[in-house]
């Protein structure tokens, strides 16, 4: 038995612990090679904005929700630039499942703060600002 032949057995092994199968794993991972690609596409490509919406949708047709679910996890990113290509990415698919998601990530302080901080820029290119009051309610100011 050749040695990729055991590795695909031991990922068949560990998918059972999770309840995947083979195909779902595989499905994820064609998810995150796509969400990748979008990111490249992004930040190297000539596409227009329009070619891009059109495989956003295609794509979300195609995976479902998952696909806005691992975008928004995709925020995570190390690189910034990743990363505002990743909220240009939701503001353009505008998938309304993606905001309480990404109100969780935005308001969650164990995330480090530019992780926080995109979250909140995808939610205003979405136009889900907070309203002006609650903004108010939350200022603390000294009194002198």
């Amino acid at each position: 038995m050749e040695k990729g032949d055991g590795r695909q057995f031991q990922h068949e092994a560990r998918s059972e612990e999770h309840g995947w199968n083979v195909v779902e794993l595989e499905s994820r991972k064609n998810l995150r090679a796509t969400i990748h690609e979008f990111i490249y596409l992004t930040n190297h490509s000539s596409l227009t904005t329009g070619e891009i919406e059109q495989r956003l949708q295609d794509c979300a047709a195609r995976f479902g929700h998952l696909f806005a679910v691992q975008l928004v996890h995709s925020l995570q990113r190390d690189e910034q630039d990743e990363r505002a290509a990743i909220v240009w990415l939701l503001t353009r698919l505008n998938d309304p499942l993606t905001i309480p998601l990404l109100q969780r990530m935005a308001h969650n302080e164990q995330l480090a703060r530019p992780i926080r901080l995109s979250a909140a820029l995808a939610l205003a290119g979405m136009g889900q600002l907070p309203q002006r009051n609650e903004l108010s309610r939350r200022r603390l100011y000294a009194m002198s």
